[in-house]
This record gives structure tokens, C-alpha cells and sequence, in this order.
């Protein structure tokens, strides 16, 4: 039997150490759509880096359909290109992200802003245990027309502040390009976004699983492109931020919704009694109508944070919490019928009394301001009561098993 044919009939894996095949440890993967003018450059120094510091890596470039020969300087450069026909940057790098076949990847455009040389500190973290490292450009230098100034003061800092206050992530700057990590971590996210907001989604769901997440200084320098570059600044800004609203729901729904009823629920029933003068302001039925109606928005804002928790839950979009497992175990549907079956009969009764009323002056005229201040908590009282039996209902259909 040949030497060749008898290590085919060994598994990898109890391959003698000599007749294995060298572990690739990193990956440089660059999305790339139509990036001649600066591919070579970033391959190149991609490839140095490799061979300076005696790394067993590669060089990968996932083209997102390049027309303008990107996959040809690639090529003889001796990179693997990777085919994503799918188009988007976050489809580009999933793609690439799938196809490397190194322990750790790093992550960096083709456009010739970031140092590919510079990697050593984001490998050195990885090797520590980190599980992704991202670039701080802000820590590490912004070269001056690198970065537009509505990006540098508007953007970056806002979207970077609202993901450290939403997923307490330890991240200065929360869109950098340049970033490591490892692989197999990365990969059991379920990365899914095509487009930019991929970087987003990527820390978001790192710092959800409670992953290693550490930050280095990177540079950033002016890109080598003469034509203007693949970010927009409203759209994607818009898609970033909508990510994290999403992944968010307690800002986006359990928050806004406690405030908005707890200060309307203040105003309905401080003006239950009459008129309520603060100087030379009056509050009187009139505000009590709106007190409701933020009272309404309210319990409706926070019925949809505990459906938009569960419903993550049951998604893997994250673990379910604590505090959620218990509100989900008290929240069955039978105590929400009863409640809110409760409230629905008080709205009802409310409603019986004040047309009562109005018979008792047969039918005729009566002073509106008053019993407005009895068919304004009735009517709260019956919309919320059905409210959360609907709710419960939902939650309940979220629950049933699945095949």
C-alpha cells in the first residue's frame, strides 16, 4: 500500500502529528467590490505581515461580483478569492467568514484606510482568550480627512455611546472595520445582516452572549479610492441604529412605556377630584383626556416589551433574563383573564354609572366636565383589561411547542 493511500484510511484527526496538515491560525478576510485601485496594496501588506511575523495564515478577498479586475489583482497576488454573489458588506464577509480556514480571522476593508501590518495587538489579545478585539480609531489616531467630520463628532460617538448604554459593552468605538476574533465563537452567533449594519450586529450579539469582547488602538488613514465609498451616511447610520433599537426592547418599549404610564396614571388621578391649578396654569378635563391617552400608550408600549422579550427568547435572539422567566411564569393567560377580566367589568360599571347619571336627569343637560372625570378612568380601565388578556393570549401562542 502506497504511503499516500495508507493516510487516507486514517481519520484526520488521528493523523500522526507529521502527516497533518499545518493549522492555518489566522485569516485576513476583505470584502471587496470593485476595489482595483487599492487591493494590491492592502493583499500585499496583508501578506507581509503574515511572513514577518512567521504566522501560518491567508489572505482572503470575498467579492461581492467585482467588474473592474479586483479578482484578477487578487489572484496574482495569490489570494483566495471567495465568490459572494449575494451583494451587500455583510454578506461579503459572511461569505469570507465561512471560507477561512484559520483559528482566528481578522476583518479589514480593501480600501487601503487601515493597517494591515498593525494586526499583532488583536492577535495577541486573541491568543490571550479574547473572543473578538476591535480597533479604537479614536484611541489610535484618525488622520485628518479620514473620517468625515459628521461620522467623527455625529455618528460614531452617538451609535457607539447608545451601544455601550443598551448591551453594556466595554467598545469606544463600535463601527471600527478593522477587528479580530475567533472563528468558531463568531461563527455560533448566527451572524445573518447583509449590510452594513452587519458591524453592529456582530458586537451587539457578542456582548448578548456574554463573549470575551476586548478593544485595541488601530490607525486610520485616508482611503486610496477616487471614487466615493460604498457607505452612506443617513441610510446606514439609520441601519445601525435601527439594529440596536431592535435588540434593545427595554429602551425601546419597557422604558418610554413605564414613564409615559406612570405620568399619565399621576395626571388621571390627580385630576380624578376636580381641577388641579400649579401658578397660574389650570389642569382640567381636558388634560386628563391626554393624562389617559399617555396612560394608554404606555400599557401598550409595555405589553410589547414583553412580547418583543419572549419573542426574542424563543428566537435565540438572546437568554432569557431572570426577571423576564418570572413576570413569563406569574403572566399566564388564566391570572390576565381574571385580571384583566376585573378591569374590563370596573370600565363597564364606570360606564353603567355614568349613563345612570345621565338618565337621572332625564336624558337632558349636565355638566360634561364632571362626568367626564367618571367615563375617562372607566374607558382606561376596559381598554387596558382587554389589553392584557390579548396580551396573554399572544405571549400564549408564542409559547406553543414546535415541531
Amino acid at each position: 500500500m502506497s504511503a499516500a493511500r495508507a493516510l487516507k484510511t486514517f481519520p484526520s484527526s488521528t493523523l500522526p502529528p507529521e502527516a497533518r496538515e499545518e493549522e492555518i491560525e489566522l485569516s485576513i478576510v476583505m470584502p471587496c467590490l470593485n476595489e482595483a485601485e487599492t487591493l494590491a496594496v492592502c493583499v500585499k501588506k496583508a501578506k507581509a505581515f503574515i511572513a514577518d511575523h512567521g504566522l501560518k495564515g491567508e489572505v482572503i478577498v470575498a467579492d461581492n461580483g467585482s467588474t473592474d479586475g479586483s479578482q484578477q489583482i487578487a489572484n496574482a497576488l495569490g489570494a483566495r478569492i471567495v465568490h459572494v454573489p449575494a451583494r451587500g458588506y455583510g454578506a461579503a464577509l459572511i461569505g469570507g467568514i465561512e471560507a477561512a480556514k484559520g483559528k482566528f480571522v481578522a476583518m479589514g476593508d480593501a480600501d487601503d484606510s487601515y493597517d494591515f501590518g498593525g494586526l499583532m495587538p488583536f492577535v495577541e489579545q486573541l491568543r490571550e482568550g479574547a473572543d473578538l478585539v476591535m480597533g479604537n480609531r479614536f484611541q489610535g489616531g484618525i488622520e485628518p480627512g479620514a473620517m468625515p467630520p459628521l461620522h467623527r463628532y455625529l455618528g460614531n460617538p452617538v451609535l457607539s455611546f447608545l451601544g455601550q448604554i443598551f448591551f453594556k459593552i466595554p467598545v469606544g468605538d463600535f463601527h471600527c472595520g478593522l477587528r479580530a476574533f475567533n472563528r468558531a465563537s463568531i461563527r455560533e452567533l448566527g451572524l445573518t445582516t447583509p449590510g452594513m449594519e452587519f458591524a453592529s450586529e456582530m458586537v451587539v450579539k457578542a456582548a448578548i452572549e456574554k463573549l470575551d469582547i476586548r478593544e485595541v488602538p488601530t490607525t486610520l488613514k485616508p482611503d486610496g479610492r477616487s471614487r466615493p465609498p460604498h457607505l452612506r451616511t443617513w441610510r446606514d447610520g439609520w441601519r445601525h441604529l435601527r439594529f440596536l433599537l431592535i435588540f434593545a426592547p427595554k429602551f425601546l418599549f419597557l422604558y418610554p412605556g413605564v414613564a409615559l404610564a406612570l405620568a399619565g396614571l399621576a395626571g388621571v388621578l390627580g385630576l380624578i377630584g376636580g381641577d388641579v391649578h400649579v401658578g397660574g396654569i389650570e389642569f382640567g378635563v381636558h388634560t386628563m383626556i391626554f393624562a389617559a391617552m399617555a396612560v394608554l400608550m404606555g400599557s401598550q408600549l409595555i405589553g410589547l416589551s414583553v412580547m418583543a422579550r419572549r419573542y426574542g427568547t424563543i428566537a435565540g435572539m438572546w437568554p432569557e433574563s431572570g426577571m423576564m422567566r418570572r413576570v413569563r411564569n406569574w403572566f399566564s393567560v388564566e391570572r390576565a383573564c381574571i385580571l384583566g377580566g376585573l378591569m374590563l367589568a370596573g370600565g363597564f360599571a364606570g360606564a353603567a354609572t355614568a349613563t345612570a347619571i345621565w338618565a337621572s336627569s332625564g336624558f337632558g343637560g349636565l355638566n360634561p366636565a364632571a362626568l367626564m372625570r367618571l367615563t375617562i378612568p372607566s374607558m382606561l380601565l376596559g381598554c387596558i383589561g382587554l389589553q392584557m388578556v390579548v396580551t396573554a393570549f399572544f405571549i400564549g401562542l408564542l409559547d406553543q411547542p414546535r415541531r
